[in-house]
C-alpha cells in the first residue's frame, strides 16, 4: 500500500507538474491548479486505476496554501477586517439570491426536480453539497456533476478575466531579510531552526483545528488564522519559497480533478444543458457583482473579480496572489460566503421543500 501510494504520488506530481510547466509556458492563467486538474481529469476519466493519498496530499496542500496567505497579516488586518463588513454582507446576499435564482431557472426549465436544483445552483463546495444530497436523500450524482463542471468553469473563465487586468502590482508575502547582520553564524541558525519549527507547527496545528472543527474548508482557514495570528502579534517565522505554494497548487488540482470519471462525462452530456445554463448564469452574476464590489471599495478589479467567483475558497486563495489579487481580502470573502451559505441553507431547504 505505502509503495502504491507513492508510486502514484510521484506519478500524478510528476505528471501534474508537467502539464502545469506547459501551461505555464503558454502564459495560461493558473497553470499549476487548471494543469494538474487537466492531466488528473483525463486519466481519471480512463479509468486509470492509480492509488494516490488523496486526503493527506489534500490536507496538506490547503495548510500550505493558507499558511502562505496567513503570513501577509500584519497588526493592520483589524481595519482591514471591519472594511469588509459590508462587502462581504453585499457578497452573501448576492450569491444566495444567484443560487436561488438559478435553482428555480432549472428547476422551470429542466426534469430536475427542486431538491437537486437548489444543492445544485448553491455556491457551497463541492464536498459540502454532496454531503447535504446525502444526508437529505437527495440525488447525490447531478447534484456533484452541476457542482463539479460549475466549479471547473469557473476556474477557467474567471481567471483567464483576471489574467487581462492583472498587473501583477499586489504586495507579495513578506520574504526573509537577507539584510546582514552582525550575529553569530550558530545564532542565526538556531534563529532559523526556530522559524522553521515556528511555522510549520503552527502550520499543522491550526489545519488539524479547522479540520475536526468540520469547518468549510478547515484545513485552510484554521492555518491561515494560526499562523496570521501569530504574524499579527510580530512573531517571527519562516517564509517559504514561491516554489513551495506552487506544489500546493498542483496537488489542489489533482484533488479536484479526482471528481472526474467516466461516468461524470458520459452524464455531463445528458445534463448539458443544466449545466450550461447554470455555469453560464453563474459566471455573469459574479461579473456584475466584482464590478459592484470596485464601486463600492478601492480594490483593484482581479480582487474583485476573484472574490467574487462561485469557486472554492481553497481554488481562489490558490491563485489569488499569483494572478495580482489581494489573497487576504479574496479568503476573508470566500470565508464569510461559505460560512453564510452553510448557515442559511437549512433554513433555505425547510421553507421551500415544505
Amino acid at each position: 500500500m505505502l509503495l502504491s501510494h507513492l508510486f502514484g504520488l510521484f506519478f500524478l506530481f510528476g505528471t501534474g507538474g508537467c502539464v502545469a510547466w506547459c501551461a505555464s509556458q503558454f502564459r495560461l492563467p493558473a497553470p499549476f491548479v487548471l494543469g494538474p486538474l487537466l492531466s488528473t481529469a483525463l486519466l481519471w476519466s480512463l479509468d486509470v486505476n492509480i492509488s494516490f493519498p488523496t486526503n493527506v496530499v489534500s490536507f496538506l496542500s490547503k495548510i500550505t496554501i493558507g499558511s502562505f496567505i496567513g503570513l501577509r497579516f500584519d497588526r493592520n488586518c483589524a481595519k482591514l477586517l471591519g472594511n469588509l463588513a459590508w462587502p462581504s454582507i453585499l457578497q452573501s446576499f448576492w450569491m444566495l439570491s444567484t443560487s436561488l435564482v438559478c435553482a428555480f431557472l432549472l428547476y422551470t426549465l429542466t426534469d430536475l426536480p427542486l431538491s437537486t436544483a437548489l444543492l445544485g445552483s448553491t455556491t457551497g463546495g463541492v464536498a459540502e453539497m454532496a454531503l447535504f444530497a446525502l444526508s437529505l436523500n437527495v440525488d447525490v450524482a447531478n447534484v456533484t456533476i452541476l457542482q463539479v463542471f460549475r466549479l471547473v468553469a469557473s476556474m477557467f473563465v474567471i481567471p483567464l478575466l483576471s489574467s487581462k487586468y492583472s498587473d501583477q502590482s499586489s504586495q507579495p508575502c513578506r520574504s526573509f531579510s537577507g539584510e546582514e547582520k552582525s550575529i553569530d553564524s550558530e545564532i542565526l541558525n538556531r534563529s532559523k531552526q526556530r522559524e522553521y519549527f515556528i511555522f510549520i507547527g503552527l502550520a499543522i496545528l491550526g489545519g488539524w483545528i479547522g479540520t475536526i472543527s468540520n469547518l468549510p474548508a478547515g484545513a485552510l482557514l484554521g492555518s491561515m488564522v494560526f499562523v496570521g495570528l501569530f504574524c499579527a502579534f510580530g512573531v517571527s517565522m519562516w517564509h517559504p519559497p514561491k516554489f513551495i505554494r506552487s506544489i500546493a497548487q498542483i496537488g489542489v488540482g489533482i484533488t479536484i480533478g479526482m471528481y472526474f470519471t467516466r461516468d461524470t462525462f458520459y452524464q455531463f452530456f445528458s445534463m448539458f444543458f443544466p449545466i450550461l445554463l447554470l455555469s453560464s448564469a453563474m459566471i455573469v452574476s459574479a461579473l456584475v457583482l466584482s464590478f459592484l464590489l470596485k464601486k463600492f471599495t478601492n480594490w483593484n478589479l482581479v480582487t474583485c473579480l476573484l472574490s467574487a467567483a462561485p469557486a472554492g475558497l481553497t481554488q481562489m486563495g490558490a491563485i489569488a496572489e499569483e494572478m495580482g489579487a489581494d489573497p487576504l481580502i479574496v479568503s476573508l470573502m470566500h470565508t464569510v460566503r461559505l460560512v453564510s451559505i452553510l448557515v442559511i441553507l437549512p433554513i433555505l431547504f425547510s421553507i421551500f421543500l415544505d
